[in-house]
């Protein structure tokens, strides 16, 4: 399945790519591993693995962005005219649920949606200007993160930083 998505964005967004995923092959072995982790939460659940559910992991393992429930109902309803946004919704907060997808804030309070199964733990920095997301990692961030939780006795069981500014390409449109 080919998907469209449309770019709003002035830049494109660094993304954090599996690097073992890459070739087409790595990648159908990658998406067979994730399809079968998804499918064994369902089943827990009592639940199915529906097309409509596999098409909505399919689009967001492909994607080259961070995407919001609209842009996942557009980019499917072209191929599904059945799809509704209430399966999207559902199937995220189920994705969600398993750790394969991970919300990520946004300016204007739209939640987007990245795959986190097998991607290298990352942080963010996201653009007011344009809303573009940029992937990072810094190892000294997460040293000095995990030595305050050690010093304050804390058991952390997940974080997510974001950091909201002006991307590159906007500050040299808007310097001030």
């Amino acid at each position: 399945m080919i998907w469209s998505l449309n770019k709003k964005m002035q830049g494109p967004e660094v993304i954090l790519f599996p690097r073992h995923a890459r070739r087409p092959q790595q990648f159908k072995a990658w998406l067979a591993t994730i399809l079968q982790t998804f499918q064994e939460h369902l089943g827990r659940q009592g639940l199915k693995l529906t097309r409509q559910r596999e098409e909505i992991l399919r689009l967001l393992m492909a994607a080259d962005r961070h995407l919001e429930v609209d842009e996942i109902y557009v980019t499917l309803k072209k191929q599904d005219p059945t799809i509704g946004r209430a399966t999207i919704f559902r199937t995220i907060k189920l994705l969600q649920e398993c750790g394969i997808v991970a919300e990520v804030g946004t300016v204007n309070g739209r939640s987007k949606y990245e795959l986190k199964a097998d991607r290298p733990h990352h942080d963010h920095m996201i653009c007011i200007e344009c809303g573009r997301i940029i992937e990072f990692q810094s190892p000294m961030m997460e040293r000095f993160q995990d030595g305050a939780i050690r010093r304050h006795g804390f058991v952390a069981l997940w974080h997510r930083h974001e950091i909201f500014g002006r991307c590159r390409d906007c500050l040299k449109r808007h310097p001030h």
